[in-house]
């Protein structure tokens, strides 16, 4: 019984989509979308914002992506753009949003080079215990986003102070760098490179700089009150045989000058490492994510991002010797200045 009255059900719905317009209607109709990305650093001096809409049209939507009024609001179609500092939710600075045209963007989907973005200046570091609340009316629609500001954080003594020395390979063979720090507020996601930083030398006088980044980790805190250890290594003998594989013999070169090695945080707020976590690519069974956004009648994310660095650290003299002599770099021609291993 239960059958048919499925079997009827669906004849049914035969009957009616035959007796519709067989032409199927793939856009929906049209509704204005604002598409918002920021992601501010307390320390910095200019902020900028990305304030772009969604589109639809008829045809090819790659082509409707070319073209700047698909994507970019004109002049005047957007009112009190501002950027406040709260403090425990009362304003204590407002910042209007300037728009500019920038010539950088990389050939794509979207229109290149020219596009429109949006900024505004501080004159100071934001105040770290504060948020930001992002504002505009875009077209008669008011739109907003908040963030927390990420914190400073600390780097442990002895991997701060660049006059101790790197060590990666002893007598007894080859170490794990340990890197340490201590989280700051509202900070999420700690992501550490290490970035191997030398020159070419040429023809005597002719030097060309160069870097190699390489990941030392990713981490995510427990909590975002700041204060967690946390720990990523550098990995000895993985470290000499990437840079090995990497930079290959070159009778045109004379000599590589190494500078030293770099240190480098970045770490994301608790929006953006969701953000950064969505876009991960699946590696499970099930594909299906749900969207992100912390923008209230749009989509995109304001979150807020940290930079910090310790540059140049030097390799202790058992490490020197291994760039300089050992199986996976000792035929890159490597020296070190103001060692025992003189690039004079």
């Amino acid at each position: 019984m239960r059958t048919w009255k499925k079997a009827v059900l669906f004849t049914g719905a035969l009957v009616m989509v035959g007796g519709c317009n067989s032409d199927l209607e793939v856009n929906a109709p049209y509704k204005e979308i604002t598409v918002i990305y920021g992601l501010p650093n307390r320390t910095d001096r200019t902020h900028w914002v990305r304030i772009n809409k969604a589109f639809l049209g008829e045809g090819d939507a790659f082509l409707y992506a070319q073209i700047p009024d698909s994507n970019e609001y004109a002049d005047g179609q957007l009112q009190n753009a501002i950027v406040e500092e709260l403090d425990n939710g009362d304003v204590v600075n407002t910042f209007p949003l300037q728009d500019t045209i920038l010539n950088n963007r990389v050939e794509g989907v979207f229109n290149a080079p020219q596009h429109k973005l949006y900024y505004f200046k501080t004159t100071q570091d934001i105040n770290a215990d504060h948020t930001l609340r992002f504002k505009v009316t875009a077209k008669g629609q008011d739109i907003s986003a908040t963030t927390a500001i990420v914190n400073d954080f600390t780097i442990y003594p002895s991997v701060a102070n660049t006059s101790v020395k790197i060590g990666l390979v002893n007598s007894g063979g080859y170490l794990d760098y340990e890197v340490k720090w201590t989280s700051g507020k509202d900070g999420r996601r700690y992501q550490v490179n290490h970035v191997f930083q030398y020159a070419e030398v040429r023809n005597g006088t002719d030097t060309t700089f160069k870097a190699i980044s390489l990941n030392t980790g990713t981490l995510v805190t427990g909590g975002l009150d700041g204060g967690e250890a946390m720990a990523t290594t550098i990995d000895g003998e993985d470290f000499f045989q990437t840079i090995g594989s990497i930079i290959q013999p070159d009778a045109s070169v004379e000599k590589r000058i190494f500078y030293g090695l770099d240190l480098v945080w970045w770490v994301a707020s608790d929006e953006f490492h969701t953000y950064l976590q969505l876009a991960d690519p699946v590696s499970g069974i099930v594909e299906d994510r749900p969207d992100f956004t912390n923008v209230t009648n749009g989509y995109g994310l304001y979150g807020s991002r940290y930079y910090k660095s310790v540059n140049r650290k030097q390799f202790n003299p058992e490490t020197a010797d291994e760039l300089v002599n050992g199986p996976f770099t000792g035929t890159l021609q490597f020296c070190i200045p103001n060692s025992g291993f003189s690039c004079n």
